[in-house]
């Protein structure tokens, strides 16, 4: 199962190590091309503005799934958890949503809770 294409350039795939969870990806390599944003917002553009732009998506969009996701983001990648393909599925489509469309990113940026970064 990997459904890379379909959210790029984030990556949805199975986790290996553990029988039926997956995870959702994005890399600092991906994350260059919208960096400017998070800047113009006074935010920084990595993988824990991410997993804040992230909590942000699903506080707005999909409350449902909230407490089906995990997150376990570093410094120079995002990433999103979970045992419920369907959840991560959501997240994925909002996330690659946001990366294309720039209005919509500043705003979820702009709508990060301090809480939601470390």
């Amino acid at each position: 199962m990997n459904d890379e294409t379909s959210y790029a350039p984030l990556t949805l795939s199975e986790y290996d190590h553990e029988p039926e969870s997956y995870y959702l990806m994005l890399t600092d390599d991906a994350m260059v091309a919208v960096e400017d944003e998070f800047t113009a917002c006074g935010r920084e553009g990595n993988g824990y503005g991410w997993e804040g732009v992230a909590r942000s998506a699903v506080r707005s969009h999909a409350p449902e799934v909230a407490d089906r996701l995990t997150y376990g983001s570093e410094a120079g990648m995002f990433v999103a958890r979970s045992h419920d393909l369907d959840a991560l599925r959501r997240l994925a489509t909002l996330l690659s949503q946001a990366f294309h469309d720039r209005t919509q990113l500043a705003e979820l940026i702009r709508s990060v809770h301090p809480d939601d970064l470390d």
